[in-house]
């Protein structure tokens, strides 16, 4: 199966890469001479082109290891979230099923409003759980179960430490959602960085193959010279895909193992 490799296939970082080497061999054959405009009309236009691929592969790289971070800091607040609520039900509901007591009705009924289905929210988006959470906080807090819960010695302190579990959790939700938005627009703006990478590049590449006439070696080496990091990608890029080509083959022709029987 034939292997078709494109330059519009290679990687955005390649093409950066690519594109700074281009860039560096004209700047290089310009302070040697002799000038030639047409040729050297490229090298600002390189510049341009490899300074904008650069941002956005550096910028890419930077907002995903924030949301990586950010993804991270969502999942310990979560869990911290998590870990309080379930203090402050399974209190109220151990509470709550006192064989006898005098707050056992009044506990009860704030067990049922505060979890009427238990703890199940958990298992929802952060987003929602939090604002069930927020919801939860209302209900204990509220001045007509204060003198229930100081009678069953429930600990006020857990209230506070799972706003501020919540309060964290919104926060880094927030910033990973961020995160995740500064990413797709460093793609969206590094697509058209490519498509101008694409147009460059191309144009730079008939114009270096067209200087040389038939038999002209030593403009013929020079053109080599200066392709050379675009031409040595390519092959790179083919031989590997003709490497994973021959492997899928030999993998498809590999006999299978017929079922034993007994």
């Amino acid at each position: 199966m034939p292997t078709t490799t494109t330059p519009a296939k290679l990687s955005r970082a390649e093409k950066a890469t690519i594109c700074r080497k281009l860039h560096d061999n004209l700047v290089v054959r310009a302070q040697m001479g002799p000038p030639e405009p047409a040729l050297d009309a490229f090298i600002p236009q390189l510049d341009t082109t490899a300074t904008r691929l650069e941002a956005h592969v550096a910028g890419k790289h930077a907002a995903s290891a924030a949301r990586a971070a950010y993804a991270d800091r969502v999942e310990k607040a979560d869990v911290e979230v998590d870990t309080l609520a379930c203090h402050i039900e399974s209190f109220l509901g151990n509470e709550s099923h006192r064989r006898q007591g005098p707050h056992v009705a009044t506990v009860r009924a704030i067990h049922a409003a505060a979890f009427p289905t238990g703890r199940s929210f958990l298992d929802t988006r952060v987003p929602e759980e939090n604002a069930e959470v927020r919801r939860i906080l209302a209900v204990l807090r509220a001045p007509e179960h204060a003198a229930t819960l100081a009678g069953i010695s429930f600990p006020m302190e857990w209230l506070s430490r799972l706003e501020f579990a919540v309060g964290e959790s919104d926060l880094a939700y927030a910033e990973r959602a961020s995160a995740r938005g500064t990413t797709g627009h460093h793609v969206n703006l590094g697509k058209d960085a490519e498509a101008d990478w694409l147009d460059v590049v191309g144009r730079l590449r008939k114009y270096v193959e067209s200087r040389a006439s038939a038999g002209d070696v030593e403009r013929s080496l020079e053109g080599r010279m200066l392709l050379a990091p675009l031409m040595d990608a390519m092959a790179h890029a083919k031989a590997v895909a003709a490497a994973r080509a021959t492997r899928r083959t030999k993998k498809a022709e590999e006999p299978t193992a017929e079922p034993s029987t007994t």
